[in-house]
């Protein structure tokens, strides 16, 4: 009797340990209002060290299901992304997976190559099938050719065609390129590379070349996504909403077969200009954080954050550092605030390696803007002044997402990132940045002589990567 006794007691703490741990993890899962530190969200690639700067770019690209692995658990991110690979990630990009994965087996592909298609990349041809459907071949196109490698060329083409800029690509097939071996681009492919540059899709090397032929790599393609992922949004009417977190509640389960796009949360911000917002979001959404990504589910009431938001949705955030005032306690702004902190006045002198140099000055007097741009690379020279300048600099800025709260080297570290400078071919910089309400941001620094003769990586500022599909049983 007496055991009988003790093994019904111990069951009955069993029970009771288990059910408030669950009711201590539902509740934690509900709401979040907690600010301390936020580990960065963990990839599952095991070779992402082999381009560590683009690891933030893999994450986001697999979070939105545009890339994949291979079986082994790699990414092989320094390998050349083949012309197939990039196709299909453009077309998940564009939201068209349905589509391809709704064409008919027996749809007949008419170009020179189609029996190779069909017999080594058959998971490919809807997606081929969809980018014909979609505009993102030439006309003149005659063959896939999926097995060669993506050149820089070839994939600026790709990109603007996903953007639908085609009309602009054809108006600026006579201007020159600015760059030193503009001849190497084909005449054909001469607008097209235009109008990526002018979009931010794509730049130079430090040399003052463009590299037509060189081969991206699958993690050079992420990167070049996700700018091409911004201008997308841009194009569809997304907003963005700047402001403190409120409210942010999830479910406390997912849907079966649910994607990590499924929104199955609601975040309330308090924006700058005393209004209060409330939007859908995915607890999986990726969330900037300083050159790291955490999960949405990982934000909490209290926190600054900017938002880019389309149809009542989040799909880009990113969280804000904040900067406590003399008495030690959180001064993000909260409702009743008055109006939004502005920049007044940013200069910018950054050095580069191979004789680089960038130079930036804007100044807003009481509503009269003073703005200049000049960019130096070689024997190539890019300047703006007045209200193009004006305008260029304050799209890096709201890129930057900078606030007088922003940590002085993640400011710089975004405004690096916002003007497609690989932060390693940085010399020496000076940035000087006035906030309307008498904050400032001031840096200057200088890179260690043994750095300077670290290699270069186009597109290797900030995280990022391409996505992928394997050969034969790797994966798409």
């Amino acid at each position: 009797m007496k055991t009988a006794r003790n093994l019904l007691m111990l069951a009955l703490v069993i029970i009771l340990t288990v059910g408030l741990a669950g009711m201590t993890s539902a509740s934690s899962s509900k709401k979040a209002d907690s600010k301390g530190a936020k580990p960065p969200f963990a990839h599952d690639f095991n070779d992402i060290g082999d381009a560590d700067w683009a690891e933030a770019y893999i994450a986001k690209m697999k979070s939105k299901n545009v890339l994949q692995g291979f079986e082994d658990g790699s990414f092989r991110p320094n390998q050349p992304v083949t012309r197939v690979e990039a196709i299909v990630m453009a077309v998940r990009l564009l939201g068209l997976e349905d589509q391809a994965k709704a064409q008919k087996p027996d749809a007949k592909l008419h170009f020179k190559d189609a029996e190779l298609i069909g017999k080594k990349y058959p998971w490919a041809k809807g997606y081929i099938l969809a980018a014909l459907e979609n505009g993102l071949f030439d006309a003149s196109e005659q063959a896939v050719q999926p097995e060669k490698p993506a050149s820089r060329v070839w994939i600026a083409g790709l990109l603007v065609k996903s953007l639908g800029l085609q009309s602009e690509a054809l108006h600026e097939m006579t201007k020159t390129p600015a760059f030193k071996d503009a001849a190497a681009i084909p005449a054909g492919s001469v607008g097209y590379v235009n109008v990526a540059v002018e979009k931010g899709i794509i730049s130079g090397y430090p040399d003052g070349t463009f590299k037509p032929n060189k081969n991206v790599t699958r993690a050079e393609i992420a990167a070049l996504l996700d700018r091409t992922n911004g201008g997308l949004l841009d194009q569809a009417g997304a907003v963005k909403v700047s402001g403190v977190i409120q409210n942010i509640e999830f479910n406390q389960s997912k849907t079966e077969g649910t994607t990590p796009a499924t929104v199955n949360g609601s975040v309330t911000i308090a924006t700058y200009a005393n209004q209060s917002f409330t939007y859908g979001i995915s607890s999986e959404l990726l969330v900037s954080y300083h050159t790291k990504y955490v999960r949405a589910d990982q934000l909490a009431v209290h926190d600054s954050v900017q938002l880019v938001v389309l149809d009542n949705i989040v799909q880009e955030a990113v969280l804000l550092d904040e900067k406590p005032n003399d008495g030690g306690k959180d001064s993000a702004p909260h409702p009743g605030e008055p109006s939004k902190v502005t920049v007044v006045q940013l200069r910018l002198e950054m050095k580069l390696t191979g004789q680089g140099e960038v130079e930036m000055e804007y100044e807003n007097k009481k509503g009269k803007i003073e703005a200049e741009f000049e960019r130096k690379s070689g024997q190539t020279r890019e300047k703006l002044e007045g209200k193009p300048a004006a305008a260029a600099i304050e799209k890096w800025l709201s890129d930057a997402a900078m606030t007088e709260r922003t940590n002085p080297e993640d400011a710089l570290s975004k405004l690096v990132s916002v003007l497609n400078v690989n932060p390693g071919d940085v010399q020496e910089i000076e940035l000087s940045v006035k906030f309307s309400n008498g904050k400032e941001i001031n840096i200057e620094k200088k890179q260690p002589e043994q750095n300077q003769s670290k290699g270069k990586h186009e597109d290797s500022h900030g995280p990022g990567n391409g996505k992928g599909h394997g050969k034969g049983n790797g994966k798409k």
